[in-house]
């Protein structure tokens, strides 16, 4: 059984790779190899497990453990350390295969600048409301964009039956993707499909 996450990002977003671009920014956009936005399956599995772990967590009836079968235990969790795996993995969340292609062709590469933004941000002194000496910190983000991931069983694992039901039940937990949530990045809107 396979589902399509739908992915229809609100606001300027930042998915980062862990880069920076030496002096002029601190943070850059996890790119694929045309240079197009890309949401990391394993940021996209974290967001869907900490909602699944809300939902136990809160006594939702059908949550128990449900996690942990869907994406496996984590080590910290388990009595020898060790993690288990899942039966559920998670792709990238990636732009449509019509405008990604597009976009990664020739005829269309001079737009892809387009997508991108910069935004700075510094620390202030709360005494006195002025800046800190260093540290003014550039983040580059992508602009609204609708963007989609699968989500399929691993062959030879057994899933719960109606796992797509609670994956569905969860996802108005997730309001935001990316770093910077807590300041208002990466509001979204999030949407499953079935597959065949």
């Amino acid at each position: 059984m396979k589902a399509q996450l739908n992915i229809r990002l609100k606001h300027y977003w930042h998915a980062g790779g862990g880069r920076d671009a030496g002096n002029v920014l601190d943070a850059v956009i996890h790119r694929d190899a045309n240079g197009l936005p890309v949401v990391p399956g394993r940021h996209i599995k974290g967001l869907l497990r900490d909602a699944l772990e809300r939902a136990e967590a809160w006594g939702w009836e059908g949550f128990s453990s449900l996690a942990a079968t869907l994406f496996g235990g984590r080590a910290e969790t388990t009595s020898a350390g060790e993690s288990r795996p899942g039966c559920l993995r998670v792709s990238d969340g990636v732009l449509p295969s019509a405008i990604a292609g597009w976009l990664g062709s020739d005829a269309g590469s001079h737009l892809r600048p387009g997508l991108y933004r910069v935004l700075y941000v510094t620390a202030i002194e709360w005494e006195n409301g002025v800046a800190r000496d260093h540290s003014l910190r550039g983040i580059e983000v992508t602009v609204p964009l609708d963007m989609t991931a699968r989500i399929e069983q691993i062959p030879g694992q057994d899933a719960p039956e109606d796992w797509m039901g609670r994956l569905e039940e969860i996802l108005p937990l997730i309001d935001a993707i990316g770093a910077g949530r807590s300041r208002g990045l990466g509001r979204v809107e999030l949407q499953l499909e079935v597959r065949s």
